[in-house]
């Protein structure tokens, strides 16, 4: 799985999205906990590490360390090395050979070009997806969301429906316009149990477009396929406590406390609303 830890300076000091991702950010821990506002209006592409499905792309261990923005250094061997091994392959081959090859950049700290390999590649291969997308990750994740946009919107117009574009494209419009971030991903979306990331991501937005009612509903069929995931049930919760279910959402907020949420932050927020919601007995 390709997991890239989005640039420091792009993170905000909120609540943080946990669609089954794993965020982080140094000054995430606020003093007090924010409130529902400010739980939903945090989750911003910004906020977000950004995956891959992992049936999509070869498997990569050690692509974290993607995370320093600040490594910048090439070797000196051109990019075109890279590519002319790649032209007696199959497309597919090519497109995965130059994307795993371009992650063995970045392994060593060759960001840039990694970057050079990737652009080079995709304006030869247009239809290469998998690589147009992870070049799309690591500009999002060196913060360079201008040209992430550029990049995913081509991708999309070759490839309208490919749920890789869709999911990155989303992620990065949300925070300034979730209901076309929703638009994107009602069309033709996969089958639940094959990417309920993609459908966790949807449940955000149809709570950032105050359709509380229709995201409890597609909380609840997540939690069918995920029932321990702590992180589902506190999103549940919150969509619950719109919906003025205080009750329900209690039980909620109480079974995100048992299954744990791995973050200090929503332990916070998810401990404070659990004692208002007790408060109004």
């Amino acid at each position: 799985m390709l997991s890239l830890r989005l640039n420091q300076r792009c993170v905000r000091p909120a609540l943080l999205l946990w669609l089954g991702l794993s965020i982080a950010s140094g000054s995430a821990q606020a003093a007090e906990a924010p409130s529902r506002s400010e739980f939903l209006n945090s989750f911003e592409a910004a906020d977000a590490v950004v995956t891959s499905e992992q049936t999509q792309r070869p498997s990569v261990e050690g692509s974290r360390r993607l995370i320093d923005p600040q490594s910048t250094a090439m070797s000196e061997g051109p990019a075109d090395n890279a590519l002319r091994s790649a032209r007696a392959m199959t497309p597919e081959t090519q497109d995965l050979t130059v994307v795993q090859q371009a992650l063995d950049q970045i392994d060593q700290g060759q960001i840039l070009e990694a970057i050079a390999l990737l652009t080079e590649f995709i304006e030869s291969q247009p239809q290469a997806h998998q690589s147009r997308e992870t070049l799309a990750t690591i500009l999002l994740a060196r913060g360079e969301t201008g040209q992430a946009q550029r990049v995913l919107t081509r991708g999309l117009e070759l490839a309208p429906n490919f749920v890789g574009y869709k999911k990155l494209f989303a992620r990065l419009v949300m925070a300034a316009d979730p209901a076309r971030a929703l638009v994107l991903l009602a069309e033709l979306p996969p089958m639940l149990e094959q990417d309920p990331e993609y459908y966790q991501l949807y449940a955000l937005l149809l709570q950032q477009t105050g359709r509380m009612e229709d995201a409890s509903a597609m909380y609840q069929r997540l939690l069918q396929i995920d029932p321990t995931n702590g992180r589902l049930w506190l999103s549940y919760a919150v969509a619950l406590d719109a919906m003025g279910s205080v009750d329900d959402a209690r039980s909620a907020h109480q079974t995100a406390n048992r299954y744990g949420l791995g973050d200090p932050t929503l332990n916070q927020y998810n401990v404070q609303r659990l004692k208002s919601l007790r408060g109004n007995r």
